[in-house]
């Protein structure tokens, strides 16, 4: 049995939230961020975490970073033209 990763969302000082291995000793090089602009800052108010927190839980489920099980299992995207 293949161990979990753990990640954890955290808002930084500048308002970009970032996506990191929780274990991790470099808590500088995220796997990924998120930044708003203040227009959508304005916009999602006291949301900005979940929505953050969505974008990246989407992320992770489209990703290597998901269960190779559940990758196997996702749908090819469509084609657009």
């Amino acid at each position: 049995m293949t161990e979990a990763a753990v990640f954890e969302i955290v808002e930084l000082e500048d308002g970009q939230f970032v996506l990191r291995a929780a274990d991790s000793d470099d808590k500088n090089e995220p796997l990924a961020s998120i930044r708003f602009s203040s227009q959508t800052l304005e916009l999602l108010r006291h949301h900005r975490f979940d929505v953050a927190r969505e974008m990246l839980d989407h992320l992770i489920s489209r990703s290597v970073l998901a269960d190779e099980d559940d990758a196997a299992d996702a749908p090819e995207p469509a084609a657009i033209h």
